[in-house]
């Protein structure tokens, strides 16, 4: 039989409605999708060749990048050449389509070879729990980029209260083009939020950075000038600026940008980045301030502060969203893989603990600086404990105090009486008499109390005035 024949028998057979069965080529592009696999996803199977199928790679709003992104193999794979998935992509209509055991298998080398994908059901999995957890972390991930294909940030991954809400808010600060105020602790990420928010409520809108601590009102004037410009040039312009650390901004700085955002009204939209708490000034104490010209710590001037009042947004600190840094350094490592920046795909458990344990006191820019230095370390698929900077890796969680003994206050009174009935007799050269009176008590009651001291002494024991008779 020629291979011809075969060719053709094998083609039919992967062309069979049946077949759900897709080839990714060693540059992660689709270069075979049946007809089978096409129908369950419910596009052209020609649509998707050539595209990326890469875990981690950028969700464009191509519904087709999409779908050829969720096809990948899952973490693991590069090292054991085969691996068991399940997976629910964005079928062609917008819905998920129906969710399918997949199982991946390299043919050829990890150079030149290719791998097969082929949905099934499949009962014969044994994963390791490393790559099993790094799976899960995976479809978790999968699944939030579709439902979420405009917030595709590290920084919001997570199922926590916390990443819930901070999506919500998100979510509405990129449906509307209004003024912004986003509120974090050191290091907290909410420069890559308001950059985020400004290209998906306003993209193409021209758009000022501006470093608060730096201006006084003529730097603000200088830096603001080609903006001012291109809104002064048409009615129909627009822009926004976007001040980092506005609460460390001189008051005098803060008014002239009131005064310049209230002379365009709606066509100049203000972003800041300010602390957790920042302190808002009145009217008068404004006043008062404005002969000074040094830089505020933390305050902000009411003018802006009703003026960003319509959406105000907080980052909470990273210790908080501990349940999240799996989700997010995923996220970060799939981003650095697809840059070919790494080639690990997973986090193993102790370092995911060592990044648990650790407290993080410069938050997101921290974990991703973390992250970025481990997966230049790594040589593998996997980043270990020893990839991840000195400074996590050799962290140790302070021990608890013990717990003080608690003694009951007829113990501590007791304790106290038998100090001073010590003293006396010591005092009094173990005349007993004398102890009694210097105490203010009868000699009867001064035996008693004596008696009861011996009672409680161990057995052998002797009370200080047997010791001194």
């Amino acid at each position: 039989m020629s291979a011809s024949t075969k060719i053709r028998r094998l083609t039919r057979l992967l062309e069979s409605p049946d077949a759900i069965v897709w080839c990714i080529n060693h540059a992660d592009e689709l270069v075979f999708v049946s007809a089978g696999c096409a129908a369950w996803l419910g596009v052209d199977g020609e649509t998707l060749i050539g595209r990326k199928s890469k875990a981690g790679t950028p969700v464009s709003g191509s519904t087709e990048d999409s779908i050829a992104a969720s096809l990948s193999p899952p973490p693991g794979f590069r090292r054991r050449g085969t691996a068991t998935l399940k997976i629910h992509p964005l079928a062609g209509n917008g819905l998920r389509a129906v969710s399918r055991e997949v199982r991946y298998v390299r043919v050829g080398d990890r150079e030149t070879g290719f791998t097969l994908g082929v949905a099934s059901d499949f009962e014969d999995r044994q994963v390791e729990s490393d790559i099993q957890d790094a799976v899960a972390t995976r479809q978790r991930l999968d699944l939030w980029r579709q439902r979420n294909s405009g917030l595709s940030l590290a920084l919001l991954s997570g199922s926590s209260i916390e990443a819930k809400r901070l999506r919500r808010k998100i979510g509405i600060a990129c449906s509307v083009r209004t003024h912004v105020g986003l509120f974090q602790p050191n290091g907290g990420g909410a420069d890559l939020l308001a950059l985020h928010i400004h290209h998906q409520s306003a993209p193409g809108e021209p758009l000022i950075q501006l470093d608060g601590p730096l201006l006084d009102p003529e730097l603000l004037i200088t830096a603001l000038t080609p903006l001012l410009n291109h809104l002064n040039a048409s009615d129909e312009s627009r822009g926004s600026v976007l001040c980092k650390q506005i609460d460390y901004t001189s008051i005098a700085t803060q008014q002239q940008l009131w005064t310049i955002l209230e002379s365009f009204q709606d066509r100049l939209r203000l972003l800041t980045v300010a602390g957790l708490s920042p302190f808002i000034i009145n009217r008068e104490q404004q006043l008062q301030s404005e002969s000074s010209e040094g830089l505020n710590s933390g305050v902000l001037c009411n003018q802006l502060s009703d003026l960003i009042d319509t959406v105000q947004i907080s980052c909470s600190p990273l210790s908080n969203r501990i349940e999240d840094l799996q989700a997010m350094a995923t996220a970060l490592m799939a981003r650095y893989s697809t840059q070919h920046k790494t080639t690990a795909e997973y986090l193993s458990r102790p370092a995911l603990d060592s990044l648990v344990n650790y407290p993080w006191p410069n938050n997101f820019v921290e974990l991703q600086e973390a992250m970025d230095h481990a997966s230049q370390n790594a040589s593998g698929e996997s980043i270990q404990v020893e990839h991840l900077p000195l400074s996590i890796r050799s962290y140790r969680p302070p021990l608890p105090h013990p717990p003080k003994k608690r003694r009951s206050l007829d113990q501590l009174i007791q304790k106290y009486e038998d100090s001073l009935l010590n003293e006396a007799m010591i005092a009094a050269n173990n005349n007993r008499a004398e102890a009694a009176r210097s105490l203010g008590i009868s000699r009867s009651r001064l035996l008693r109390k004596l008696e009861q001291m011996e009672a409680k002494l161990p057995e052998g024991g002797e009370t200080t005035n047997e010791l001194q008779r």
